[in-house]
């Protein structure tokens, strides 16, 4: 395995990326992996020598009074940056400005928003030009990783990029192991610099329900870990501002003991007493406070999308899969009344069949988007084997094409991929509800080890989710994940991140939820 070089190793390393300073290198044929720009842009030319950023380097917008772009430029200025001290220029010629122009695309967010932008390098001068600000942030992004040292790597530049895929989602189980405010921020932060553009909140399940609640506050009465609609508002604001969309999940009919609180006040009804499975009752009851939930629920998003779950339920002779079909059906249908395209997990297609046509079928398991989209389904794949974090799978499995077996008619029904960062081995007994059965990293549920969870969890996560970032973003088959050139890429973006205080599994060991690199995580405050 590839030993993690140091901090300062990032110099080394993106300068052996850059075409024209290790020339030497097996590469293929494309000018747009010779950059250290991660993901792979679709296209570049480059030629000269490094030109350094003049002391008064600065960056402004040209045609723009947007406070967005300006708080985006206030933070890349950190990274892009002259040297403390005037270099040297080869050239004589010194980068004195980078000019954004934006096009007129609004900064509305969505799954139609072009993130497409043009970054051109040429003598004094620089230039990042996008249709929205989103691009123009993601030209950022790039532009950062082109300064070394003060210096940019080449002084002519011709570079267009833009992603494949509308949908570059991470999933962030909160429904089981609670993740603080703070670890959700520093989540957005890193998955902008990997141009990941859709966190999936998954905000309930067996363990809690995490969004606090006027109609039901019994939900959070007595919970450790939930968010207020005012939590849930900063967190929305703040993913925008990076050009990341919030796409919530509250999973039912099934793990829906997190719903449990509902039960005992006559709210809900249960197909059981473990309180596992939500039951369609002919007094309609559930799907009457279901519907209440959810509006409420639905008025914290501004997204579009919805995702209500419909995974893994099972039968009784209370709910047989007829009955679950129908109350899942009544709340697909509801979701759309109000407004929300919803999206559920594969079973709701290939399951319990009630998928209606604009459902957004999640494929995960047993299933693919080759199948959903045959059927005339729009897609997203968070294929277990590939994208699952909480499985300490080698990096490179995450380097695949989510197209692949779709045929050419359905490519436009894909609408992306997703990585997933299921918290079940956090929970206190297993799922929760399950005594006698204690996960790994269990004692890690209670709130005042905060600390360990977020190096725990931040380790599982980073610095593997960079692959799959690119996978989502434009999958490049012509790249072998075994190669020097990818092994250098790999290496390059975890020190950037970790450089960004984005923290994650050294290379040289492997972390689980339990332990980094063969040492077992200890108590918070512990020695």
């Amino acid at each position: 395995m590839q030993k993690m070089p140091s901090l300062g190793g990032l110099v080394v390393l993106i300068c052996c990326l850059s075409v024209s300073w290790c020339s030497g290198m097996q590469r293929p044929d494309s000018a747009s992996t010779s950059l250290p720009i991660w993901p792979f842009p679709i296209s570049a030319q480059v030629s000269g020598l490094p030109i350094p950023l003049s002391q008064d380097f600065d960056i402004h917008p040209v045609n723009s009074n947007s406070s967005r772009l300006e708080r985006a430029i206030a933070r890349y200025k950190t990274w892009i940056k002259p040297a403390p001290q005037r270099l040297f220029s080869a050239t004589g010629v010194e980068l004195k400005t980078l000019e954004i122009i934006l096009g007129p695309g609004s900064e509305e967010l969505d799954a139609s928003t072009s993130y497409a932008y043009t970054i051109r390098v040429a003598g004094e001068s620089a230039e990042i030009s996008a249709d929205t600000v989103y691009g123009a942030i993601y030209g950022l992004e790039s532009f950062s990783q082109l300064v070394v040292e003060g210096s940019v790597l080449h002084s002519s530049i011709q570079l267009f990029d833009d992603a494949k895929y509308p949908h570059r989602g991470l999933l962030v189980d909160t429904g089981r192991r609670f993740f603080p405010k703070k670890l959700v921020m520093k989540l957005l932060d890193a998955m902008s610099y990997l141009k990941m553009n859709v966190l999936h909140f998954h905000l309930s399940d067996h363990c809690r329900f995490a969004v606090q609640s006027e109609m039901f506050p019994q939900l959070t009465a007595n919970s450790d870990g939930f968010y207020t609609p005012l939590d849930m508002f900063e967190i929305v604001a703040y993913a925008k501002e990076r050009g990341i969309r919030v796409i919530p999940e509250f999973d039912i009919p099934g793990h829906a003991h997190g719903l449990a609180p509902l039960a005992a006040t006559g709210d809900l009804v249960f197909c059981d007493d473990s309180h596992t499975q939500l039951c369609n009752d002919e007094a309609n009851i559930t799907v009457t406070t279901l519907k209440s939930l959810l509006t409420e629920m639905s008025v914290l998003f501004d997204d579009k999308l919805f995702h209500i779950g419909c995974d893994e339920t099972g039968t009784t002779p209370r709910c047989p899969l007829s009955s679950t079909r129908s109350l899942e059906i009544e709340l697909l249908e509801h979701m759309e009344s109000i407004g929300k395209t919803p999206i559920g997990w594969e079973e709701v297609l290939f399951k319990s069949e009630a998928a209606t046509p604009r459902t957004i079928v999640n494929t995960w398991k047993m299933e693919t988007v080759a199948m959903s989209t045959k059927l005339g389904y729009e897609s997203i794949e968070s294929s277990l084997p590939h994208f699952y974090l909480n499985y300490p799978t080698p990096y490179g499995r995450q380097w695949t094409d989510i197209s692949d077996g779709v045929s050419h008619d359905n490519q436009h029904l894909l609408l992306g991929g997703e990585l997933s960062m299921w918290s079940d081995n956090y929970c206190y007994i297993l799922q929760c509800y399950i005594p006698g059965q204690i996960p790994k990293a269990h004692w890690m549920y209670n709130r005042s080890e905060d600390a360990t969870f977020e190096k725990s969890v931040m380790a599982l996560m980073f610095p593997r989710a960079i692959v799959a970032a690119g996978s989502f973003w434009n999958y490049n088959a012509r790249v072998s994940v075994d190669s020097e050139l990818f092994v250098d890429m790999y290496q390059t973006q975890a020190l950037r991140l970790l450089s960004r205080e984005i923290a994650g599994c050294p290379l040289d060991c492997e972390c689980d939820e339990a332990s980094q690199c063969g040492r077992p995580y200890h108590h918070s405050g512990a020695e």
